[in-house]
């Protein structure tokens, strides 16, 4: 009994020794203390779906004098279509919990409008429909503005919502959107270089050893409408709003 004493002391002292270092592994805080700093930087990585919202006028069916020939108008819709971008952050620190950030982006987003015609009456290709598809090219920068709401830490992880405005400019080149000379066929569907939108999303911080991920899904609405209709054509003809909505999925490095 006497032998078993000092060996269970020194295994008492050795555990009580071991202690704390097991507590600092098993809960150290890592990400290279980007929590603690009041402004810190980083840049990210967009894939986009971007369709319109497509609201016809009360009259939209009624033919272009351009598109006669083509038959009549029985449908205008706009599927997603996919996109990518590259993007800066500064994050400011207002509260434990409350962020402001700036995430100034170059966005690469294509949108595509469907035009589906059906034959006129009597045409030997009565039973099909011609689909014209309208690419409307664009590359904006984005300049968002956004206050992200951050749950308290778990550990290495760290739940947040974001949300607020953005300010949206198509650098494409004008020569891409000159159709003068063109077919009324081939002409384009024109939107307005710029726009504002709002935007909310939700989103994880996942902390590594010296730096921080963010993995963050986002649901972006734009406010007024986009149509260009300063050149009436048989494209923008028949819509009385466009609007764009996206849906972006998006990866923070801090």
């Amino acid at each position: 009994m006497k032998t078993s004493t000092p060996i269970f002391m020194v295994y008492a002292i050795c555990m009580f020794m071991l202690a704390p270092a097991y507590g600092q592994q098993r809960f150290q805080r890592w990400g290279g203390g980007v929590d603690d700093e009041t402004l810190h930087f980083g840049f990210s990585f967009h894939y986009i779906n971007a369709d319109y919202k497509i609201a016809l006028k009360p009259d939209w069916q009624l033919p272009h004098p351009d598109a006669t020939e083509m038959g009549n108008l029985v449908g205008v819709s706009s599927p997603f279509y996919h996109g990518m971008g590259l993007g800066l952050l500064a994050d400011l620190k207002l509260a434990e919990n409350i962020n402001i950030r700036f995430t100034p982006s170059l966005v690469f987003s294509n949108k595509v409008v469907n035009y589906t015609f059906a034959a006129p009456t009597g045409s030997p290709t009565i039973d099909s429909n011609t689909v014209i598809e309208k690419l409307v090219r664009a590359s904006y920068i984005d300049l968002p503005l956004l206050f992200k709401f951050k749950s308290d830490r778990k550990g290495n992880y760290r739940g947040y919502l974001i949300g607020g405005g953005k300010y949206s400019i198509n650098v494409t080149s004008g020569k891409r959107y000159d159709d003068t000379g063109l077919a009324p066929v081939e002409k384009y569907l024109k939107t307005k270089p710029g726009y504002f939108s709002y935007e909310a999303g939700i989103g994880f911080d996942i902390y590594f050893d010296f730096f921080k991920m963010s993995p963050e899904v986002r649901w972006v609405q734009s406010v007024g409408n986009l149509l260009d209709n300063r050149e009436p054509n048989m494209y923008n003809h028949p819509i009385e709003r466009l609007m764009l909505r996206n849906f972006q999925v998006s990866l923070f490095f801090e």
